[in-house]
C-alpha cells in the first residue's frame, strides 16, 4: 500500500467509510478462567504492544484504539482509562492474581483462534504469541476457515479470539450488541460472544439510546465507556483506517461515510 500510494497517477483517501468503522480486538471467553478476571484482561492489554502493530504490521491502515468506541464513531470520548504498553504492570497483575510463571515462565496456557480473512490477521496472532509468551501467558494458534472461525465464536468454543465489527455510525446500533447482556445468544456470532455482564452498563446503553438529546447522550455514552475502559471485556486493538486508491483522473468518487460502497453517482471521470 505505500509503495501503491507513491505512484505519479494514483490518489489515496481515508476519507469515507466512518460508517464502517471497524474496530479490531482480542475477545476473551469470560465464562472460562482466568478470562473472568478482570486483572488478567487489563494484564493482555498492557503485555501488547498495540503502536507496533498500527505501524509495523498494519502499516497505517489501523490506528491504535483508546477503547470501545471507534475514534469515527459518534459520541467516542478518548478521555478514558488507557492501557500503554507497559509488560511490568501485566506481570503485576497476574502475580496479583496468583498466576505464578512455573519452571519455563508458564503462567496460563491459551488458545487463540485469529479472525481467517488474510496475512494480515495471521501476522497479528503470531506477534501477539510473542507478546503475551513474555507475560507468561502460553499462546496456542489454532487455524480456521471462516465457517469454522463462524461457528466457534458463536457457541463460544474459544479461549481467545481476534474479532472486530463495525460500528455503523451510532453506538446504539453498532457499539451496544458487543457488551449488552441481553445479545449474549450461543449460536450467533457478532453478538455477545465473550459472554460479558455489567447490569449498569445494559443500563446505560438502554438509556443512551432514547435519551432526547446529544449532550444527555453523550453524557451516558462517556459513562459507559468509563465502565468498559476499567472492566476490558476486550483488549482493543486498533480503529481500522480503510484507504481508497484512485485514479487520478477519477472525481467525486468517494463523497460520504459509506466510502467506496456509495453509489458513484456523483464521480466522473476526467479527459487524459
Amino acid at each position: 500500500m505505500p509503495r501503491v500510494a507513491k505512484l505519479a497517477h494514483i490518489n489515496v483517501t481515508q476519507k469515507g467509510y466512518e460508517y464502517w468503522s471497524t474496530l479490531h480486538w482480542i475477545e476473551m471467553n469470560e465464562a472460562r478462567k482466568p478470562m473472568d478476571d478482570k486483572r488478567f484482561r487489563q494484564a493482555v492489554m498492557y503485555a501488547i504492544d498495540r503502536e507496533f502493530i498500527a505501524k509495523r504490521i498494519m502499516f497505517g491502515m489501523g490506528t491504535v484504539s483508546t477503547g470501545p468506541f471507534h475514534r469515527n464513531t459518534r459520541f467516542h470520548d478518548p478521555n478514558i482509562k488507557q492501557y500503554p504498553y507497559d509488560p511490568k504492570k501485566a506481570i503485576a497483575l497476574l502475580d496479583e492474581m496468583g498466576l505464578k510463571p512455573d519452571a519455563k515462565g508458564v503462567r496460563v496456557k491459551l488458545g487463540l483462534i485469529p479472525n481467517p480473512y488474510g496475512e494480515m490477521q495471521r501476522r497479528i496472532a503470531e506477534y501477539t504469541k510473542q507478546s503475551l509468551g513474555k507475560v507468561g501467558i502460553a499462546i496456542d494458534i489454532e487455524s480456521t476457515d471462516v465457517g469454522g472461525w463462524t461457528t466457534r465464536m458463536g457457541n463460544w468454543d474459544f479461549d481467545m479470539a481476534y474479532n472486530g465489527v463495525f460500528q455503523y455510525g451510532d453506538p446504539a446500533i453498532g457499539v451496544s450488541r458487543t457488551y449488552v447482556s441481553s445479545n449474549i445468544k450461543k449460536g450467533l456470532a457478532f453478538t455477545n460472544t465473550s459472554q460479558y455482564r455489567n447490569p449498569k452498563v445494559d443500563a446505560l446503553f438502554d438509556q443512551a439510546a432514547t435519551a432526547a438529546t446529544d449532550e444527555e447522550r453523550q453524557r451516558l455514552y462517556t459513562e459507559v465507556q468509563k465502565i468498559l475502559a476499567e472492566d476490558v471485556p476486550l483488549a482493543w486493538i486498533d480503529d481500522t483506517n480503510y484507504s481508497t486508491f484512485l485514479d487520478k483522473r477519477v472525481h467525486g468518487a468517494i463523497t460520504t461515510g459509506l466510502g467506496a460502497v456509495d453509489t458513484y453517482a456523483d464521480a466522473w471521470l476526467a479527459a487524459k
